[in-house]
Protein backbone atom coordinates (compact mmCIF):
# COMPACT_ATOMS: atom_id res chain seq x y z
CA UNK A 1 0.00 0.00 0.00
CA UNK A 2 2.90 2.35 0.86
CA UNK A 3 4.29 2.03 -2.48
CA UNK A 4 0.97 2.43 -4.44
CA UNK A 5 -0.16 5.87 -2.48
CA UNK A 6 2.26 8.56 -4.67
CA UNK A 7 1.30 6.62 -7.71
CA UNK A 8 -2.49 6.65 -7.03
CA UNK A 9 -2.21 10.54 -5.99
CA UNK A 10 -0.80 11.31 -9.21
CA UNK A 11 -3.58 9.87 -11.36
CA UNK A 12 -5.94 11.42 -9.56
CA UNK A 13 -4.67 14.59 -9.55
CA UNK A 14 -4.54 14.29 -13.63
CA UNK A 15 -8.08 12.96 -13.52
CA UNK A 16 -9.19 15.91 -11.86
CA UNK A 17 -7.46 18.82 -13.67
CA UNK A 18 -7.78 17.18 -16.55
CA UNK A 19 -10.77 18.39 -19.09
CA UNK A 20 -13.74 18.48 -18.63
CA UNK A 21 -13.63 16.48 -14.97
CA UNK A 22 -12.31 19.94 -13.48
CA UNK A 23 -16.54 21.53 -14.55
CA UNK A 24 -17.68 19.42 -11.50
CA UNK A 25 -15.40 20.49 -8.64
CA UNK A 26 -15.44 24.21 -10.49
CA UNK A 27 -19.47 24.27 -10.71
CA UNK A 28 -19.61 22.26 -7.20
CA UNK A 29 -18.30 25.14 -5.71
CA UNK A 30 -19.85 27.80 -6.88
CA UNK A 31 -22.92 26.41 -6.26
CA UNK A 32 -21.76 25.25 -2.44
CA UNK A 33 -19.92 29.24 -1.78
CA UNK A 34 -23.86 30.71 -2.99
CA UNK A 35 -25.61 28.03 -0.43
CA UNK A 36 -23.17 29.27 2.51
CA UNK A 37 -23.78 33.15 2.04
CA UNK A 38 -27.36 32.80 3.09
CA UNK A 39 -27.47 31.87 6.56
CA UNK A 40 -29.35 28.24 7.24
CA UNK A 41 -28.69 26.97 3.06
CA UNK A 42 -25.09 25.34 3.77
CA UNK A 43 -23.25 23.23 1.73
CA UNK A 44 -24.87 20.09 3.77
CA UNK A 45 -28.05 21.27 2.39
CA UNK A 46 -27.04 21.45 -0.92
CA UNK A 47 -25.22 17.77 -0.91
CA UNK A 48 -28.90 16.66 0.40
CA UNK A 49 -30.51 18.35 -2.66
CA UNK A 50 -27.62 16.55 -5.22
CA UNK A 51 -28.27 12.68 -3.95
CA UNK A 52 -31.39 12.68 -6.22
CA UNK A 53 -29.98 14.52 -9.30
CA UNK A 54 -26.57 12.29 -9.25
CA UNK A 55 -28.37 8.87 -9.21
CA UNK A 56 -27.39 8.00 -12.85
CA UNK A 57 -23.77 9.25 -12.38
CA UNK A 58 -20.70 7.24 -12.68
CA UNK A 59 -18.48 7.01 -9.59
CA UNK A 60 -15.76 9.16 -11.30
CA UNK A 61 -18.10 12.04 -11.17
CA UNK A 62 -19.44 11.91 -8.26
CA UNK A 63 -16.12 12.19 -6.61
CA UNK A 64 -15.55 14.81 -8.42
CA UNK A 65 -18.72 16.57 -7.42
CA UNK A 66 -18.74 15.71 -3.76
CA UNK A 67 -15.51 16.38 -2.99
CA UNK A 68 -15.96 19.84 -4.03
CA UNK A 69 -19.33 20.13 -1.83
CA UNK A 70 -17.67 18.97 1.07
CA UNK A 71 -15.25 21.76 1.28
CA UNK A 72 -16.53 24.92 -0.66
CA UNK A 73 -18.48 26.25 1.60
CA UNK A 74 -16.84 26.55 4.84
CA UNK A 75 -14.82 29.76 4.07
CA UNK A 76 -17.91 31.41 2.35
CA UNK A 77 -19.61 30.97 5.83
CA UNK A 78 -16.95 33.14 7.47
CA UNK A 79 -18.11 36.15 5.29
CA UNK A 80 -21.35 36.58 7.11
CA UNK A 81 -20.20 36.27 10.35
CA UNK A 82 -17.51 38.96 9.95
CA UNK A 83 -19.76 40.97 8.48
CA UNK A 84 -23.10 40.81 10.22
CA UNK A 85 -22.58 38.59 13.26
CA UNK A 86 -24.44 35.59 11.13
CA UNK A 87 -22.66 32.12 11.37
CA UNK A 88 -22.79 31.38 7.33
CA UNK A 89 -22.73 27.62 8.82
CA UNK A 90 -22.45 26.53 12.78
CA UNK A 91 -18.75 26.03 12.12
CA UNK A 92 -17.89 30.09 11.54
CA UNK A 93 -19.05 30.78 15.25
CA UNK A 94 -16.31 31.23 16.27
CA UNK A 95 -15.20 33.37 13.89
CA UNK A 96 -17.29 36.30 14.84
CA UNK A 97 -15.94 36.68 18.04
CA UNK A 98 -13.27 39.08 16.46
CA UNK A 99 -14.21 39.04 12.91
CA UNK A 100 -17.58 40.85 13.33
CA UNK A 101 -15.55 43.41 16.10
CA UNK A 102 -13.03 43.83 13.47
CA UNK A 103 -15.79 44.89 10.62
CA UNK A 104 -17.10 47.43 13.35
CA UNK A 105 -13.54 49.00 13.71
CA UNK A 106 -14.02 49.20 9.81
CA UNK A 107 -11.65 45.86 9.23
CA UNK A 108 -13.58 44.11 7.82
CA UNK A 109 -11.01 43.68 4.16
CA UNK A 110 -8.24 42.67 6.78
CA UNK A 111 -10.62 40.29 8.51
CA UNK A 112 -11.67 38.71 5.27
CA UNK A 113 -8.10 38.41 3.55
CA UNK A 114 -7.27 36.50 6.60
CA UNK A 115 -10.26 34.16 6.77
CA UNK A 116 -9.61 33.37 3.01
CA UNK A 117 -5.16 33.03 3.89
CA UNK A 118 -6.27 30.77 6.65
CA UNK A 119 -8.96 28.43 5.25
CA UNK A 120 -6.94 27.91 2.15
CA UNK A 121 -3.51 27.07 4.12
CA UNK A 122 -5.61 24.97 6.94
CA UNK A 123 -7.31 23.01 4.43
CA UNK A 124 -4.10 21.84 2.80
CA UNK A 125 -2.35 21.30 6.26
CA UNK A 126 -5.62 19.10 6.28
CA UNK A 127 -5.65 17.16 3.36
CA UNK A 128 -2.01 16.79 4.03
CA UNK A 129 -2.91 15.40 7.60
CA UNK A 130 -5.42 13.00 5.59
CA UNK A 131 -2.64 11.78 3.17
CA UNK A 132 -0.41 10.71 5.65
CA UNK A 133 -2.45 8.96 7.58
CA UNK A 134 -3.86 6.88 4.97
CA UNK A 135 -1.61 3.88 5.80
CA UNK A 136 -2.51 4.08 9.46
CA UNK A 137 -6.51 5.21 9.66
CA UNK A 138 -7.03 2.10 11.13
CA UNK A 139 -4.66 1.78 13.81
CA UNK A 140 -5.24 5.38 15.08
CA UNK A 141 -9.24 5.66 14.94
CA UNK A 142 -9.55 2.42 17.03
CA UNK A 143 -7.29 3.83 19.78
CA UNK A 144 -10.42 6.02 20.43
CA UNK A 145 -13.43 5.02 22.82
CA UNK A 146 -16.22 6.49 25.12
CA UNK A 147 -13.28 7.47 27.49
CA UNK A 148 -11.16 9.19 25.10
CA UNK A 149 -14.20 10.80 23.95
CA UNK A 150 -15.73 11.89 27.16
CA UNK A 151 -11.73 13.44 27.99
CA UNK A 152 -11.77 15.42 24.69
CA UNK A 153 -15.60 16.99 25.33
CA UNK A 154 -13.88 17.90 28.92
CA UNK A 155 -10.98 19.50 27.13
CA UNK A 156 -13.18 21.37 24.82
CA UNK A 157 -15.37 22.63 27.56
CA UNK A 158 -11.65 23.70 29.52
CA UNK A 159 -11.38 26.52 27.18
CA UNK A 160 -13.79 28.33 28.61
CA UNK A 161 -11.41 29.84 30.61
CA UNK A 162 -9.80 30.73 27.94
CA UNK A 163 -12.18 32.75 25.95
CA UNK A 164 -13.93 34.26 29.12
CA UNK A 165 -13.36 37.91 29.46
CA UNK A 166 -13.51 39.52 32.74
CA UNK A 167 -14.78 36.98 35.67
CA UNK A 168 -14.27 33.22 35.26
CA UNK A 169 -17.16 33.01 37.51
CA UNK A 170 -19.32 34.51 35.20
CA UNK A 171 -17.75 32.06 32.19
CA UNK A 172 -18.59 29.09 34.34
CA UNK A 173 -21.96 29.93 35.45
CA UNK A 174 -22.76 30.58 31.62
CA UNK A 175 -21.25 27.04 30.67
CA UNK A 176 -23.61 25.62 33.12
CA UNK A 177 -26.67 27.33 31.62
CA UNK A 178 -25.42 25.93 28.63
CA UNK A 179 -24.99 22.57 29.51
CA UNK A 180 -28.32 22.48 31.45
CA UNK A 181 -29.75 24.03 27.77
CA UNK A 182 -28.26 21.03 26.21
CA UNK A 183 -29.89 18.51 28.79
CA UNK A 184 -33.46 19.62 26.96
CA UNK A 185 -35.01 16.78 25.25
CA UNK A 186 -34.59 13.24 25.48
CA UNK A 187 -32.29 11.58 28.55
CA UNK A 188 -29.58 9.59 25.99
CA UNK A 189 -29.22 6.99 29.05
CA UNK A 190 -33.21 6.29 29.66
CA UNK A 191 -34.64 8.17 27.00
CA UNK A 192 -37.15 10.07 29.00
CA UNK A 193 -38.46 13.67 28.38
CA UNK A 194 -35.96 16.30 30.51
CA UNK A 195 -37.45 19.57 30.79
CA UNK A 196 -40.16 19.69 28.21
CA UNK A 197 -42.50 20.85 29.50
CA UNK A 198 -45.32 18.92 27.47
CA UNK A 199 -43.94 20.44 24.23
CA UNK A 200 -43.44 18.24 21.55
CA UNK A 201 -40.87 20.62 19.88
CA UNK A 202 -38.60 20.74 23.03
CA UNK A 203 -38.33 16.69 22.32
CA UNK A 204 -35.46 16.39 20.34
CA UNK A 205 -33.91 19.43 22.22
CA UNK A 206 -32.87 22.86 21.13
CA UNK A 207 -31.24 23.06 17.82
CA UNK A 208 -27.88 25.11 17.93
CA UNK A 209 -28.42 27.32 14.85
CA UNK A 210 -31.36 29.52 16.01
CA UNK A 211 -29.53 29.59 19.80
CA UNK A 212 -26.52 31.24 18.12
CA UNK A 213 -28.34 33.41 15.69
CA UNK A 214 -30.28 35.06 18.50
CA UNK A 215 -27.91 35.22 21.09
CA UNK A 216 -25.29 36.73 18.19
CA UNK A 217 -26.98 38.24 15.16
CA UNK A 218 -30.17 39.33 16.62
CA UNK A 219 -28.62 40.61 20.15
CA UNK A 220 -25.77 42.71 17.68
CA UNK A 221 -28.81 44.19 16.06
CA UNK A 222 -30.66 45.14 19.19
CA UNK A 223 -27.49 46.55 20.44
CA UNK A 224 -26.99 48.85 17.32
CA UNK A 225 -30.08 49.94 17.04
CA UNK A 226 -29.43 51.68 21.01
CA UNK A 227 -26.08 52.13 20.10
CA UNK A 228 -26.61 55.44 17.94
CA UNK A 229 -24.17 54.10 15.75
CA UNK A 230 -24.43 55.31 11.96
CA UNK A 231 -23.14 51.94 10.11
CA UNK A 232 -21.59 48.79 11.05
CA UNK A 233 -18.50 49.95 10.92
CA UNK A 234 -19.16 53.52 12.26
CA UNK A 235 -19.36 55.32 9.41
CA UNK A 236 -21.50 55.66 6.07
CA UNK A 237 -18.27 56.68 4.38
CA UNK A 238 -16.68 53.26 2.25
CA UNK A 239 -13.05 56.34 2.44
CA UNK A 240 -13.19 55.31 6.37
CA UNK A 241 -12.90 51.29 5.75
CA UNK A 242 -9.28 50.72 7.07
CA UNK A 243 -7.17 47.46 6.21
CA UNK A 244 -6.64 45.47 3.54
CA UNK A 245 -7.00 42.39 1.93
CA UNK A 246 -2.93 42.17 1.80
CA UNK A 247 -2.82 42.69 5.26
CA UNK A 248 -4.95 40.28 6.60
CA UNK A 249 -2.75 37.48 4.74
CA UNK A 250 0.51 39.05 5.90
CA UNK A 251 -0.89 38.29 9.43
CA UNK A 252 -1.63 34.89 8.49
CA UNK A 253 2.08 34.40 7.85
CA UNK A 254 3.07 36.74 10.74
CA UNK A 255 1.81 33.55 12.82
CA UNK A 256 2.95 30.42 11.48
CA UNK A 257 2.85 29.15 14.80
CA UNK A 258 -0.73 29.68 15.40
CA UNK A 259 -1.43 28.67 11.98
CA UNK A 260 -0.13 25.74 12.67
CA UNK A 261 -1.45 24.59 16.04
CA UNK A 262 -5.21 25.49 14.85
CA UNK A 263 -4.47 23.23 11.74
CA UNK A 264 -2.97 20.77 13.86
CA UNK A 265 -6.07 20.90 16.80
CA UNK A 266 -8.88 21.05 13.42
CA UNK A 267 -7.40 17.99 12.37
CA UNK A 268 -7.24 16.02 15.36
CA UNK A 269 -10.75 17.06 16.38
CA UNK A 270 -12.02 16.43 12.45
CA UNK A 271 -10.84 12.94 12.46
CA UNK A 272 -13.29 12.17 15.56
CA UNK A 273 -16.47 11.08 14.24
CA UNK A 274 -19.31 13.13 15.65
CA UNK A 275 -17.21 16.35 17.27
CA UNK A 276 -17.60 18.91 14.57
CA UNK A 277 -16.41 21.78 13.06
CA UNK A 278 -17.67 24.11 15.44
CA UNK A 279 -15.97 22.00 18.49
CA UNK A 280 -12.40 22.64 16.12
CA UNK A 281 -13.18 26.29 15.88
CA UNK A 282 -14.07 27.01 19.48
CA UNK A 283 -10.70 24.59 21.10
CA UNK A 284 -9.02 26.45 18.41
CA UNK A 285 -10.21 29.77 19.04
CA UNK A 286 -9.45 29.17 23.39
CA UNK A 287 -6.17 27.55 22.96
CA UNK A 288 -4.73 30.51 20.91
CA UNK A 289 -6.18 32.88 23.52
CA UNK A 290 -4.51 31.14 26.31
CA UNK A 291 -1.19 30.32 23.86
CA UNK A 292 -1.03 34.43 23.80
CA UNK A 293 -0.94 34.64 27.14
CA UNK A 294 -1.26 38.44 28.01
CA UNK A 295 -1.50 39.14 24.54
CA UNK A 296 -4.35 37.43 24.26
CA UNK A 297 -6.42 40.34 26.07
CA UNK A 298 -7.17 41.47 22.83
CA UNK A 299 -9.19 38.63 21.69
CA UNK A 300 -12.90 39.48 21.45
CA UNK A 301 -12.44 43.03 20.39
CA UNK A 302 -11.12 42.58 17.30
CA UNK A 303 -8.09 40.34 17.61
CA UNK A 304 -6.92 39.38 13.64
CA UNK A 305 -5.45 36.06 15.44
CA UNK A 306 -8.92 35.05 17.09
CA UNK A 307 -9.98 34.78 13.30
CA UNK A 308 -6.59 32.89 12.09
CA UNK A 309 -7.51 30.49 14.72
CA UNK A 310 -10.73 29.26 14.20
CA UNK A 311 -10.82 29.41 10.57
CA UNK A 312 -7.33 27.23 10.04
CA UNK A 313 -8.81 24.48 12.32
CA UNK A 314 -12.64 24.44 10.52
CA UNK A 315 -11.09 24.31 7.28
CA UNK A 316 -8.47 21.75 8.23
CA UNK A 317 -11.19 19.53 9.58
CA UNK A 318 -12.71 18.64 6.01
CA UNK A 319 -10.06 16.87 5.25
CA UNK A 320 -9.41 14.89 8.43
CA UNK A 321 -12.94 13.94 8.75
CA UNK A 322 -12.65 12.13 5.79
CA UNK A 323 -10.33 10.06 7.56
CA UNK A 324 -12.87 7.84 9.77
CA UNK A 325 -15.55 8.09 6.52
CA UNK A 326 -13.52 6.03 4.11
CA UNK A 327 -11.67 4.07 6.63
CA UNK A 328 -14.58 2.50 8.35
CA UNK A 329 -17.57 4.40 7.11
CA UNK A 330 -18.18 6.44 10.23
CA UNK A 331 -18.82 10.17 9.48
CA UNK A 332 -16.54 12.49 11.01
CA UNK A 333 -19.48 15.95 10.03
CA UNK A 334 -22.63 16.45 8.63
CA UNK A 335 -20.99 16.15 5.42
CA UNK A 336 -19.31 13.66 5.18
CA UNK A 337 -22.80 11.85 6.51
CA UNK A 338 -23.66 12.77 3.40
CA UNK A 339 -20.89 11.75 1.44
CA UNK A 340 -20.78 8.20 2.91
CA UNK A 341 -24.76 8.02 1.72
CA UNK A 342 -23.38 9.02 -1.81
CA UNK A 343 -20.67 6.77 -1.85
CA UNK A 344 -22.99 3.52 -0.34
CA UNK A 345 -25.71 4.03 -2.83
CA UNK A 346 -22.81 4.04 -5.55
CA UNK A 347 -21.59 0.81 -5.01
CA UNK A 348 -18.75 2.59 -3.03
CA UNK A 349 -18.26 0.98 0.06
CA UNK A 350 -15.57 2.73 2.60
CA UNK A 351 -13.48 0.22 4.43
CA UNK A 352 -10.38 -2.34 2.38
CA UNK A 353 -11.31 -2.69 -0.39
CA UNK A 354 -11.75 1.40 -0.84
CA UNK A 355 -8.38 2.05 0.38
CA UNK A 356 -6.76 -0.15 -1.61
CA UNK A 357 -8.04 -1.06 -4.83
CA UNK A 358 -9.96 2.03 -5.53
CA UNK A 359 -7.34 4.34 -4.01
CA UNK A 360 -7.14 6.04 -7.58
CA UNK A 361 -11.05 7.33 -6.63
CA UNK A 362 -10.22 8.41 -3.20
CA UNK A 363 -7.30 10.66 -4.35
CA UNK A 364 -9.88 12.50 -6.89
CA UNK A 365 -11.63 12.98 -4.07
CA UNK A 366 -9.13 14.71 -2.11
CA UNK A 367 -7.59 16.56 -4.64
CA UNK A 368 -11.72 18.06 -5.82
CA UNK A 369 -11.57 18.83 -2.39
CA UNK A 370 -8.24 20.62 -2.49
CA UNK A 371 -9.49 22.13 -5.42
CA UNK A 372 -12.72 23.52 -4.01
CA UNK A 373 -10.94 25.14 -0.85
CA UNK A 374 -8.60 27.05 -2.48
CA UNK A 375 -11.16 28.59 -5.35
CA UNK A 376 -13.42 29.24 -2.38
CA UNK A 377 -10.76 31.68 -0.74
CA UNK A 378 -9.40 33.25 -4.68
CA UNK A 379 -12.85 34.06 -4.89
CA UNK A 380 -13.29 35.43 -1.76
CA UNK A 381 -10.09 37.42 -1.55
CA UNK A 382 -11.32 38.90 -5.18
CA UNK A 383 -14.86 40.19 -3.44
CA UNK A 384 -13.09 41.56 -0.20
CA UNK A 385 -13.70 45.05 -1.45
CA UNK A 386 -17.12 44.78 -2.25
CA UNK A 387 -17.96 42.62 0.79
CA UNK A 388 -16.51 44.99 2.87
CA UNK A 389 -18.76 48.45 1.59
CA UNK A 390 -21.86 46.16 3.15
CA UNK A 391 -19.86 47.44 6.51
CA UNK A 392 -20.93 51.25 5.68
CA UNK A 393 -24.95 50.81 5.01
CA UNK A 394 -27.03 52.42 7.69
CA UNK A 395 -28.10 50.95 10.52
CA UNK A 396 -32.17 51.64 9.51
CA UNK A 397 -31.83 49.65 6.30
CA UNK A 398 -29.12 47.00 8.21
CA UNK A 399 -30.78 46.02 10.90
CA UNK A 400 -34.75 45.20 9.85
CA UNK A 401 -32.58 42.88 6.90
CA UNK A 402 -30.39 41.08 8.85
CA UNK A 403 -33.55 40.29 11.76
CA UNK A 404 -35.53 38.80 8.69
CA UNK A 405 -32.25 36.84 7.44
CA UNK A 406 -32.15 35.29 10.74
CA UNK A 407 -35.35 34.47 11.28
CA UNK A 408 -35.83 33.21 7.14
CA UNK A 409 -32.39 31.60 8.50
CA UNK A 410 -33.54 29.73 11.72
CA UNK A 411 -36.90 28.52 9.21
CA UNK A 412 -35.16 27.41 6.65
CA UNK A 413 -32.74 24.56 9.18
CA UNK A 414 -35.81 22.57 10.02
CA UNK A 415 -38.68 24.05 8.38
CA UNK A 416 -39.94 24.61 11.94
CA UNK A 417 -41.96 27.86 13.01
CA UNK A 418 -40.89 27.56 16.68
CA UNK A 419 -37.14 28.42 15.74
CA UNK A 420 -37.98 31.48 15.07
CA UNK A 421 -39.30 31.92 19.03
CA UNK A 422 -36.03 30.84 19.66
CA UNK A 423 -34.22 33.48 17.85
CA UNK A 424 -35.83 35.89 19.45
CA UNK A 425 -35.66 34.76 22.86
CA UNK A 426 -32.12 34.06 22.82
CA UNK A 427 -32.00 37.17 21.17
CA UNK A 428 -33.38 39.33 23.86
CA UNK A 429 -31.06 37.03 26.23
CA UNK A 430 -27.99 37.52 24.29
CA UNK A 431 -28.35 41.23 24.28
CA UNK A 432 -28.48 41.32 28.21
CA UNK A 433 -25.65 39.23 28.40
CA UNK A 434 -23.88 41.86 26.60
CA UNK A 435 -25.01 44.46 28.27
CA UNK A 436 -23.96 43.28 31.47
CA UNK A 437 -20.58 41.90 30.63
CA UNK A 438 -21.86 38.12 30.64
CA UNK A 439 -20.06 36.06 27.94
CA UNK A 440 -21.83 34.06 25.75
CA UNK A 441 -19.46 32.30 24.01
CA UNK A 442 -18.98 29.81 27.07
CA UNK A 443 -22.81 28.88 26.98
CA UNK A 444 -22.51 28.26 23.30
CA UNK A 445 -19.41 26.24 23.79
CA UNK A 446 -21.36 24.13 26.50
CA UNK A 447 -24.30 23.86 24.50
CA UNK A 448 -22.03 22.29 21.30
CA UNK A 449 -20.44 20.23 23.67
CA UNK A 450 -23.62 18.88 25.52
CA UNK A 451 -24.83 15.95 24.18
CA UNK A 452 -21.30 14.69 23.31
CA UNK A 453 -20.21 14.75 26.44
CA UNK A 454 -23.40 13.44 28.31
CA UNK A 455 -23.42 10.45 26.21
CA UNK A 456 -19.98 9.62 26.76
CA UNK A 457 -20.07 10.36 30.56
CA UNK A 458 -22.51 7.45 31.07
CA UNK A 459 -20.74 4.86 28.65
CA UNK A 460 -17.35 5.33 30.21
CA UNK A 461 -18.59 4.84 33.84
CA UNK A 462 -21.00 2.19 33.15
CA UNK A 463 -18.08 0.30 31.37
CA UNK A 464 -16.32 1.69 34.60
CA UNK A 465 -18.84 -0.27 36.40
CA UNK A 466 -18.34 -3.32 35.03
CA UNK A 467 -14.28 -3.30 34.27
CA UNK A 468 -14.17 -3.39 31.23
CA UNK A 469 -11.89 0.25 30.89
CA UNK A 470 -9.45 1.71 33.14
CA UNK A 471 -8.62 5.38 32.47
CA UNK A 472 -5.28 4.91 34.10
CA UNK A 473 -3.88 2.44 31.33
CA UNK A 474 -5.05 4.44 28.35
CA UNK A 475 -2.48 6.89 27.17
CA UNK A 476 -5.03 9.21 25.16
CA UNK A 477 -7.08 9.81 27.81
CA UNK A 478 -4.01 10.29 30.30
CA UNK A 479 -2.60 12.88 27.50
CA UNK A 480 -5.74 14.77 27.15
CA UNK A 481 -6.31 14.53 31.12
CA UNK A 482 -3.19 16.97 30.79
CA UNK A 483 -3.97 19.50 28.54
CA UNK A 484 -6.90 19.58 30.70
CA UNK A 485 -5.00 20.91 33.47
CA UNK A 486 -2.58 22.55 31.56
CA UNK A 487 -5.77 24.54 29.96
CA UNK A 488 -7.17 25.08 33.58
CA UNK A 489 -3.80 26.21 34.98
CA UNK A 490 -2.44 28.51 32.10
CA UNK A 491 -4.27 31.95 33.14
CA UNK A 492 -2.88 31.62 36.72
CA UNK A 493 0.59 30.95 35.27
CA UNK A 494 0.06 34.00 33.24
CA UNK A 495 -0.84 35.80 36.21
CA UNK A 496 1.87 34.67 38.57
CA UNK A 497 4.24 35.62 35.71
CA UNK A 498 2.74 39.32 34.77
CA UNK A 499 3.52 40.14 38.76
CA UNK A 500 7.16 38.48 38.70
CA UNK A 501 7.85 40.87 36.04
CA UNK A 502 5.93 43.31 38.01
CA UNK A 503 8.38 43.04 41.20
CA UNK A 504 11.53 42.66 38.99
CA UNK A 505 13.36 46.40 39.30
Amino acid sequence: MFETIPQAAWQGLLIVFSWPNICYPVAGTLLAMAFALIPGLSGVTLMALMIPLTLGWEPLEIMLLFGALVGGATFMGSITAILFNIPGTAVNAATMLDGHPMAQKGESMTAIGCSAAASALGSTFGIFWLIVFIPFMQWTILRFGPMEFLMLAIWGLTTIAAVSRGSMVKGLIGAGLGLLIACVGLDPRTAELRFTFSSDYLRDGLNVVPVLLGIFAVAEMIHLMVSGRESISGSADARSLTGSAKSGIKAVFDNPGLLLSSSIVGSIIGMIPGVGGTVAGFVAYGQARQACGGNGAAFGKGDVRGVLAPEAANDAKDGASLIPTLSFGVPGSEGTALLLAVLIIHGLVPGHELMTSQLELVFVLIWSLFLANWLTSLIGLFLTRYLAWLTVIRIQYVVPFIILLALLAAYLCNGRKEDMLVVFGFGLAGYGMKKYGWPRVTLIIALVLGKFFETNLHISLKLQELGRVDFWTRPISMVLLLLTCLALAWPGLQRLRGRRKDIRP
